[in-house]
C-alpha cells in the first residue's frame, strides 16, 4: 500500500491541529516574510470591460486557459508576418504611440466569459522576493511583492475560476553561483531559462511557498514548476534529485500552515525526445524514487500531441505517466493537465496547427477523452496568440492578439463552457 498522502491524512492535518497551525503560520509568517512589514492586500481589482457571465457552469473536470501569465501587454497591428506587435508591460507602464493595452484583468474575464472555471496563474518568486532576506527592503518597507499577483488571483476568484497557482523562478540570489553564467544553459540557444534554487536555498524556497499557501489560500492547486524535465525549464539542466528536494519542501510547507489543497508535480513536457529534454516518465520515475509518492498528491502535464491522430497522441502521454504511477503502486494518481492544445492557423499551414474551423472541435474531443478519468483539470494553452509562442506555440491561441475571438473559442465556450459568447455562432 502506498504511503497516505497529507490530503488522505486527516487532510494533512487534524481539523482542530489545522486550525491551531493556521493561527500559528499567521504570527509567524508575519515575521518570516516580511520582516516585520507586512505588506497591505490591495483592494479587489475593478471589474473590466468585457462581459462576463454571473454564473458560469461548473465542468467535470474544470477547464480553462494559461499563457503570457496574465501580464498586461502592448498590442499594435503590423504589416510584417505575423501581423502584429506584442510587448509583455509592467502594470504602471503606459504603452507606446498607436498601441492598445490588453490588461490581465481583461484576459483574465476573457477565459471567463467562454465559461472557464479554473485558469493557471503564475507566480515567480523572482518577482516576489526579489531581495535576498538580510538585504535592505525598499523604502516602502515591503520586501516581500505580491501585487500584481493578488490583483490576478482575486479576479479569477471573482469570475468563479480558482487558479491552479504555479510556483517557479528562482530569483539570482537563490541560484548556485555560475549557473546563470553566459551559455551556462544547456538549452538550444542557451537564452532565456529559468533556474532553481541551489541546494542551499532550500529552506528559502520553502518559506516562499509557505507564503504562497497563506496569502492564496483558495487556490485549486499549488504547482510546483514547470516543466522541470526541461534544460530551458528547470536550467542548467533537468535534476530529480534536486526537484524532489523542492517537492519535499513543499510537503513540508503544506504541514506547517495546513494547507489543504493538492500540490502536484510541474507540468511534465511531453515525448518525444529533445535536446535537454528527459524523458517524462524517466524524470517521474526518478521523482517517485527520491520523494516518494506521498509528498504530491498529483501529477501535472502537459500531453501535447504531436501531431494527428491528436486525440489518441494526447492520451498516449498521459498513458505514459499513468504506467509510472501503477509501478510504484499509486494509481490512480490524479493527472492534473496544466498545459495542452494544438494550433490554429489560416489553412492549417504549419506542422502543428489545423485549420481555424477544426482547432475547437479537436480541443473539445481532447477533454472528452478525459472526463471519466481521473483527471483533474484541462487547461489550454493559450488564451490569445502570441509572438512569445515563437513559430509552433505562437497560433495556439483560441483568440487573436487583440483578444477577437477565433472561431475556436467560440466553439469551446458553446460545447464545454455552455455560454453565449459568441451569440453569432453557429454550431
Amino acid at each position: 500500500m502506498p504511503e497516505p498522502s497529507r490530503i488522505q491524512a486527516h487532510k494533512r492535518t487534524l481539523i482542530a491541529l489545522g486550525a491551531l497551525a493556521a493561527v500559528a503560520a499567521g504570527v509567524t509568517l508575519a515575521v518570516l516574510l516580511s520582516s516585520g512589514h507586512e505588506s497591505t492586500p490591495p483592494p479587489s481589482p475593478p471589474v473590466p470591460s468585457v462581459s462576463v457571465p454571473s454564473h458560469n457552469p461548473t465542468s467535470s473536470p474544470p477547464w480553462g486557459f494559461t499563457g503570457g501569465g496574465w501580464s498586461d501587454y502592448c498590442y499594435r497591428p503590423s504589416e510584417a508576418p505575423p501581423g502584429y506587435t506584442q510587448g509583455y508591460v509592467p502594470d504602471a507602464q503606459p504603452c507606446g504611440e498607436g498601441a492598445t493595452r490588453v490588461t490581465g484583468l481583461t484576459q483574465i474575464a476573457e477565459a471567463a466569459r467562454a465559461g472557464a472555471d479554473v485558469d493557471r496563474l503564475l507566480a515567480a518568486w523572482a518577482t516576489v522576493e526579489p531581495r535576498a532576506p538580510g538585504q535592505p527592503a525598499p523604502q516602502n518597507g515591503a520586501r516581500f511583492n505580491w501585487e500584481p499577483l493578488t490583483s490576478r488571483y482575486r479576479a479569477m476568484l471573482r469570475d468563479g475560476a480558482a487558479p491552479v497557482m504555479l510556483a517557479w523562478g528562482s530569483p539570482a540570489w537563490a541560484r548556485v553561483p555560475g549557473w546563470d553564467r553566459p551559455a551556462g544553459c544547456s538549452a538550444p540557444g542557451g537564452g532565456n531559462c529559468t533556474f532553481p534554487p541551489g541546494p542551499a536555498h532550500i529552506p528559502q524556497w520553502r518559506a516562499f511557498l509557505r507564503g504562497l499557501m497563506v496569502h492564496f489560500p483558495d487556490m485549486r492547486a499549488l504547482e510546483i514548476w514547470n516543466e522541470p524535465n526541461l534544460a530551458r525549464s528547470f536550467a542548467p539542466g533537468p535534476s530529480p534529485a534536486l526537484y524532489a528536494r523542492m517537492l519535499q519542501a513543499a510537503d513540508q510547507a503544506a504541514r506547517e500552515v495546513g494547507f489543504d489543497r493538492p500540490i502536484i508535480t510541474g507540468g511534465l513536457s511531453p515525448s518525444p525526445p529533445s535536446a535537454g529534454k528527459m524523458p517524462p516518465a524517466r524524470f517521474l520515475s526518478r521523482v517517485y524514487e527520491l520523494a516518494g509518492g506521498a509528498a504530491f498528491d498529483g501529477i501535472g502535464t502537459h500531453p501535447y500531441p504531436a501531431g494527428p491522430p491528436w486525440v489518441a497522441n494526447m492520451n498516449a502521454n498521459l498513458d505514459q505517466l499513468r504506467a509510472v504511477s501503477e509501478r510504484f503502486h499509486d494509481a490512480p494518481k490524479p493527472l492534473w493537465i496544466t498545459e495542452v492544445g494544438i494550433g490554429g492557423a489560416p489553412g492549417g499551414v504549419g506542422q502543428f496547427n489545423v485549420p481555424l474551423a477544426q482547432q475547437g472541435p479537436i480541443l473539445v474531443r481532447m477533454y472528452r477523452s478525459i472526463q471519466r478519468s481521473e483527471v483533474r483539470a484541462f487547461i489550454i494553452y493559450s488564451l490569445y496568440d502570441s509572438i512569445a509562442g515563437g513559430e509552433r506555440f505562437g497560433p495556439y491561441g483560441v483568440v487573436g492578439p487583440n483578444l477577437e475571438p477565433k472561431p475556436a473559442y467560440c466553439y469551446l465556450a458553446q460545447h464545454i463552457g455552455r455560454t453565449h459568447a459568441c451569440p453569432a455562432a453557429g454550431s
